[in-house]
């Protein structure tokens, strides 16, 4: 069952590439042929429904289509670039749903005449957002800026006014534009002053932009309050042990899993006693087919237990931490990097008064997981929570710059599922999951690759 449902998914997304080959056409037509010796498990367990009853046959005429997927683009290309979403969503909003408005009498001057009027409304809006946009302009940056402060969402050191053409778009698209990390990273760079006390809250690490919100969820917390808050035990430990390895490895990465030195080479007392904590960051790629289109922004969390809003044992994701700058996602995959769960984003700050005698950076405390073998059903890599011989997990410290995407997750339920699972708390009563390739496009090419 489970392999007949993974085909088809495999046909989908392969068949949506933008740059098909005769490699990728190849692994079309045999999952279709995966699927075909397959799909008999699935009415032989009644789960081709109808709206009263099973059905047994698969006379589907888009599953027959399928038949022509490679024979298809071998003759007209890509079949992405033929999509009609566009033309039946204009379908949908401009004559399906103003017909609702109507006495379904003389339909064509009705459809006429509405879009008649949506024009010119159209029109006075695009008048109206441009005179308010050149007269008003301190007083939006301000209300803005109210805003940003509200929902913690500053997104630079330096106040920079909203493009007029960004706001008059969103305005009458009536959607948000894909905010571009990249760009801001850039501007940050060369508007940054020297006197700024703190690293830039968006920066680009080899192919991906990472943003923090201005403000810190929390600032200036002790260390004990943040590891007692965050369940995590051995925070001094093994802080201490990444200031040792980051004076001697500079700008190198650092790797997971990495021996400790014995307790006489680490210092008894950190250099500092309080950090900076964030709950949330922004995690931007470019496409893995085209590298001028950058994609939304994904948020990744990392926030400690909390009843009060939904989450009980915290609210950790899953994330992609580059160990070999030899490899860059997502063109290489998995090769020189790890799958871990992020369980803290911070920055030490020095006592009041004091100087900076570390290399200034935003770091992540994360618990790594070991890479099995691909499960031969879903084909999807099979995840250990990698644990100490006493069964604590192994956490480590890594700078915020390695991290590459979030990842999904799946728990590996097996023949029954635990009954205290609920969406808030299936990765802590885990220690075993699958890596999802199918959560995004993105995340399926990078994986499929080869």
């Amino acid at each position: 069952f489970v392999i007949a449902i993974h085909a088809l998914m495999d046909i989908r997304y392969m068949a949506q590439s933008p740059s098909p080959d005769e490699n990728l056409l190849a692994r079309i037509d045999r999952s279709l042929s995966i699927f075909h010796e397959n799909k008999d498990i699935i009415t032989s367990l009644g789960a081709r429904m109808g709206t009263k009853k099973p059905i047994d046959n698969w006379f589907i005429l888009k599953l027959k289509l399928m038949q022509s997927i490679t024979a298809s683009t071998r003759k007209v290309g890509t079949l992405i670039q033929w999509s009609a979403d566009t033309t039946e969503h204009a379908h949908i909003s401009e004559i399906k749903d103003p017909v609702w408005h109507t006495n379904n009498n003389d339909y064509d001057p009705h459809i006429c005449c509405h879009l008649d009027h949506q024009e010119k409304l159209r029109h006075f809006a695009i008048a109206m957002t441009l005179k308010s946009t050149c007269t008003d302009s301190n007083s939006v940056e301000f209300l803005e800026d109210e805003v940003d402060e509200e929902n913690e969402e500053d997104d630079g050191d330096c106040n920079e006014l909203t493009d007029p053409r960004t706001v008059l778009l969103e305005e009458l698209n009536q959607t948000c534009i894909t905010t571009n990390y990249f760009s801001k990273a850039r501007q940050l760079v060369a508007a940054r002053c020297d006197n700024i006390s703190h690293p830039p809250q968006t920066f680009v690490a080899a192919s991906t932009a990472i943003h923090l919100n201005f403000e810190p969820t929390r600032t200036r917390l002790k260390m004990d309050e943040v590891a007692n808050d965050f369940n995590i035990l051995d925070l001094h430990q093994v802080l201490s042990d990444f200031l040792q390895r980051d004076t001697r490895n500079g700008e190198a990465g650092h790797g997971l899993g990495v021996p400790r030195r014995p307790l006489i080479d680490r210092p008894s007392v950190l250099p500092f006693e309080c950090i900076q904590i964030w709950h949330t960051i922004h995690l931007q790629q470019v496409s893995f087919h085209n590298a001028s289109v950058v994609l939304p922004a994904q948020t990744v969390h990392a926030s400690p237990p909390s009843p009060a809003s939904g989450w009980p044992k915290g609210q950790r994701d899953a994330v992609l931490v580059n160990v070999d700058q030899a490899y860059d996602w997502p063109k290489s995959g998995l090769m020189g990097h790890h799958v871990c769960e992020l369980q803290l984003i911070m920055r030490p700050v020095p006592w009041r008064g004091s100087q900076i005698t570390w290399r200034d950076q935003y770091l992540c405390y994360v618990h790594s997981f070991k890479m099995g073998a691909v499960d031969p059903v879903s084909e999807m890599y099979v995840l250990k929570c990698a644990k100490h011989a006493n069964g604590v997990p192994v956490g480590d410290i890594v700078p915020l710059s390695q991290l590459c995407a979030f990842i999904h997750i799946i728990p590996q339920l097996g023949r029954a599922a635990d009954v205290r699972l609920t969406k808030a708390n299936s990765a802590h009563y885990h220690s075993s999951f699958f890596l999802n390739k199918y959560f995004d496009k993105q995340i399926y090419d990078a994986l499929s690759q080869g």
